[in-house]
């Protein structure tokens, strides 16, 4: 290489230099604005403890949203799976290649609350002038380089390089309270019920069914005695369970949420089982059989309680209790297969086992929500108690009265369904 070659290739190189270095502007520097910007989104996942929003847009993908801390716990605590938010926005963002060993950054300027932080670049789009990049929580975020000065720098910069990234917006809610903030790191929707006060979406319709499994409780309790007509007669002790197995359970309820976090709930509740044919004992003193076929385990009920969420997210616990008045049909027993003279007297009752009555019901309940946009896909377990039943007394066979008077039982239900918010 001659020396004209030299000098032309130094002055090339000090003249790039000097551009790169009057495009890269200090951070702290006031930024050019763009116009606004409108998002529209649905609140797919909440976590008001490190006050983070994922919400689904328009075009089906996916955004996080970091709230700043003058944005008030209150108003975090608000937003709800399901919500649809729209915000107008602007933002500009510079750039600024990091020289290497320079320390990183992570900075607030008092002033101009410009934030300035080292960031690691994870993909750029030259041709809509968007940068994705990553910072040391290991977030991604993707934003538009607005300022004419950077999109030539946007141009140089590669996967996995190191720039310091300066940034400021301003965001209000299209609809309902107009808020301005700065956010800490990306554009953050505002909830559109600020004041818990006046939350929005508070009903909810939803529907349960399951299985209510018994794990206590007797239809017969186990005695000896003698029909009317003079035989033994022995009775086993039987359960609800062996006579029914798992008991349907449907549930038709709606909600009232008081607080973010606390829910009033209303129930309509049905039930309904039929019985196999089940051997209960013993008769004559060859120890004959006694099969019965009882009716329907058949009731309806109203049951109110109360719903306690821990934190807003996709997958929402809860824990809460129900009490409930449920209203039962006649359960007849007929026998099957007894010779004659050896049917209990019980017959002559009209094989009436239970008489119609009330039984109370109460218990605890816990479970989780998906949220599913504005359908929220739940399922729930519970203990229950459900009170005795009218038993009718077989004072026509001796030692046998009272076989029915310890009807009342526990149980553990488990139930899958999904409800929706208006």
């Amino acid at each position: 290489m001659n020396t004209l070659t030299r000098v032309v290739c130094l002055l090339a190189a000090l003249l790039t230099a000097a551009a790169n270095s009057a495009a890269q502007p200090a951070p702290g520097q006031p930024l050019t604005r763009t116009a606004h910007i409108t998002y529209t989104g649905t609140v797919t996942a909440l976590d008001p403890t490190s006050r983070l929003v994922t919400t689904r847009g328009n075009d089906g993908v996916s955004a996080t949203w970091e709230f700043p801390p003058n944005v008030p716990q209150a108003e975090v605590d608000a937003i709800r799976v399901g919500q649809v938010l729209t915000v107008t926005y602007s933002d500009a963002i510079r750039l600024r290649q990091k020289p290497a060993g320079e320390p990183i950054v992570d900075s607030v300027e008092p002033t101009s609350r410009m934030r300035t932080a080292t960031v690691t670049i994870a993909a750029v789009d030259v041709a809509t002038s968007t940068v994705t990049f990553t910072g040391r929580s290991g977030r991604s975020f993707t934003r538009q380089v607005v300022d004419p000065a950077d999109l030539a720098l946007l141009r140089t910069v590669a996967v996995g390089d190191r720039v310091d990234v300066s940034w400021s917006e301003t965001m209000e809610i299209v609809t309902g309270v107009v808020a301005t903030v700065q956010p800490a790191a990306a554009p953050m929707p505002i909830v559109d019920d600020p004041d818990p006060d006046t939350l929005r979406h508070r009903l909810t319709l939803s529907v349960l069914f399951g299985v209510d499994n018994q794990f206590s409780g007797k239809m017969i309790e186990q005695a000896n005695g003698s029909t009317t007509g003079g035989v033994p007669i022995r009775l086993d002790e039987t359960t609800f369970d062996e006579t029914y197995g798992r008991m349907g359970l449907l549930k038709v309820g709606v909600g009232y949420r008081m607080s973010p976090r606390n829910e009033a709930v209303l129930n309509f509740v049905i039930s309904r089982s039929s019985s196999e044919v089940v051997d209960v004992g013993t008769v004559g003193t060859a120890g004959t059989p006694i099969y019965v076929k009882f009716g329907d385990y058949n009731y309806w009920g109203i049951e109110g309680g109360q719903r306690f969420y821990f934190v807003q997210t996709r997958f929402t616990p809860f824990v809460g209790y129900v009490i409930g008045l449920n209203r039962f049909d006649d359960i007849r027993g007929e026998f099957v297969d007894i010779p004659n003279g050896f049917v209990p007297g019980y017959v002559a009752q009209d094989g009436k086992f239970f008489e119609k009555s009330w039984a109370f019901s109460f218990g605890p309940t816990a479970g989780v929500l998906v949220g599913v946009g504005p359908i929220e896909v739940m399922g729930e377990v519970g203990l229950r108690f459900m009170g005795g039943l009218s038993d009718v007394d077989w004072l026509v066979e001796e030692g046998l009265r009272d076989i029915n008077s310890e009807s009342s039982r526990w149980s553990f239900p488990i139930m899958l369904g999904a409800r929706v918010r208006f």
